[in-house]
Formats: structure tokens, C-alpha cells, sequence
């Protein structure tokens, strides 16, 4: 497929994702993919994310802004997650976040998420990456200027490195763990061992991605490195094909519903492909 037609297939696809984006945001002001009551503080992260992306802003910015703010007052389950997708929701937004640079309960929860830096066996490997909720509480701390064990955090990254190429705790290796590694080298200023190392490994796994959100990992993780994929054409039309009728994206080409997720990954993959301006 010529680049020119690929291009003007994408564009049409990015107008479509923004009008399902808007139609995605609830009464209270936040996001959901479901498009009811109550909005999904993590929905609403990638929706502003997305806009951000396209140049775009959200429709009802204040509506959003009360939503995030009555969210921290009612925090329940991983409160790192909730502090990083509020904060990162709140500066796209251009909000005054110094309250937050006095809260407690945020500083102390990050902390606590850092606990496990010393010893990767405690690492929680059931999920997305190791090293997601370690990002976001980096992320957090970062951001509120509050001091840590650094040398600590990198120390933990290079103990999770192979010789292949790849991050992962136990023997194993995934793409969302060396995004993150990546994640992290960027926010504490330090190179990551090995790169080409890396990039040796990751460009092994293009051929073999499946979903959306794997590409995602693997590209910008390219990215952090300085490279793009190798054949971005292909990467463009295997997003392309994930979009569907409402104008989100799924996970993967023959199945899945639209949600504002993948539709994050989507517009971010073009972006990072040169395929959206």
C-alpha cells in the first residue's frame, strides 16, 4: 500500500477517533468507554491523553477537572495509580496541582511502592509489567519533587535485564517491562545498559505483535532509544485494522471492542510512525 493512501487513511481515522473520544465523556465529567455514569478515572487518563495528541482539548475541561478533584477526596484500591493518572490528567489540563505537593497520603503511597526496589522476588509479576506501579509512583515523586533511592531504582532495572535483550523478573521477559525500563531511564536521566542489546531484541518481536497494545510497548520503546520500527507501513495498517465502526480502537485486528485504551495506543503508534501530523 502507497505511504500517500496509508496517510490519508490515517487522518480519516484519527477524525473518527476524536469524534468517539468526545462521545465517550459522562455527565460527571470524566471518561468511560461504556459511555454511562460514573466516569473511569483511568479511562478519562487516556482519553486527555489522546486529545492531547491530536492537538485537541477536552469539550467540558472543567467538568473534568471537578471530576478528577472528587476522586482524590474518595481514593479506594491502588493509590498510586490513582495519583499518577490524576496528576498526569491535571497538567494536560493546565491545572495548579500544588496541593498535591503537600499530600501526605500521596507521597507516603509512592514510597511504600518503592518498598520492593531492593529485592525483585517481592515484585508483583501478575500483571501488566513489574515494573508498572514502581513507573508510576517514580512518576509521582518525580513530579512532587520528593526525594527517593534513585540509585536504588536503577540498580533494580539493570538486575532485571537479559542478555537477549529483554526486562523481566524470574526468567521472564515482556514488552510493557521494557517500556517501562525505558519509562524510567527517562524520568531519572540515566542511559540504559546495552541499547543495542535492546533494540536487537525488540525488532526480533515485531513480526510477532498481535495486539495493539504490544505494539504500542515496542515502539515506543524504540522510540526512547532513538529508532522507529522497521517497517512502519505495516505497523500503520495493523492499526488501522483494529479500528472499528464507533471510531475507537480494539486490541487486535479479529476481535475485541473499541475502548479509549487501545484508542490511546492507536493514535500514539501513528504519531510515532510519522503517519499523523
Amino acid at each position: 500500500m502507497k505511504r500517500h493512501v496509508l496517510t490519508d487513511d490515517v487522518k480519516r481515522a484519527a477524525e473518527s477517533a476524536l469524534r468517539y473520544i468526545h462521545t465517550c465523556q459522562t455527565e460527571d465529567g470524566g471518561y468511560f468507554f461504556a459511555r454511562i455514569p460514573p466516569g473511569s478515572l483511568r479511562d478519562s487518563h487516556f482519553a486527555v491523553k489522546t486529545l492531547r495528541t491530536l492537538g485537541q482539548s477536552p469539550r467540558r475541561p472543567v467538568a473534568l477537572e471537578r471530576f478528577v478533584r472528587a476522586y482524590l477526596e474518595e481514593i479506594s484500591g491502588n493509590p498510586v495509580h490513582t495519583y499518577y493518572r490524576a496528576i498526569e490528567i491535571m497538567k494536560d489540563l493546565g491545572q495548579d496541582l500544588e496541593p498535591l505537593r503537600h499530600q501526605s497520603q500521596a507521597i507516603e503511597a509512592s514510597l511504600v511502592a518503592l518498598d520492593g526496589v531492593s529485592d525483585p522476588s517481592t515484585l508483583y509479576i501478575e500483571v501488566v509489567s513489574e515494573l508498572e506501579t514502581i513507573f508510576e509512583a517514580v512518576s509521582v515523586l518525580v513530579y512532587l519533587g520528593v526525594p527517593f533511592d534513585r540509585t536504588a531504582v536503577v540498580r533494580l532495572i539493570s538486575s532485571l535485564s537479559n542478555r537477549k535483550g529483554g526486562f523481566g523478573s524470574q526468567g521472564r521477559s515482556a514488552l510493557a517491562t521494557i517500556y517501562y525500563a525505558a519509562k524510567i531511564s527517562v524520568l531519572l536521566d540515566y542511559r540504559l545498559r546495552h541499547p543495542e542489546r535492546i533494540l536487537s531484541f525488540l525488532r526480533r518481536q515485531e513480526r510477532d505483535v498481535y495486539f495493539l497494545e504490544d505494539l504500542y510497548y515496542l515502539s515506543s520503546a524504540c522510540c526512547i532509544l532513538g529508532e522507529t520500527l522497521s517497517e512502519p507501513e505495516r505497523a500503520t495498517s495493523f492499526v488501522l485494522g483494529c479500528q472499528r465502526g464507533s471510531g475507537g480502537f480494539a486490541r487486535a485486528v479479529p476481535m475485541g471492542i473499541a475502548t479509549l485504551e487501545d484508542t490511546f495506543y492507536a493514535i500514539s503508534l501513528f504519531k510515532q510512525l510519522g503517519a499523523l501530523q
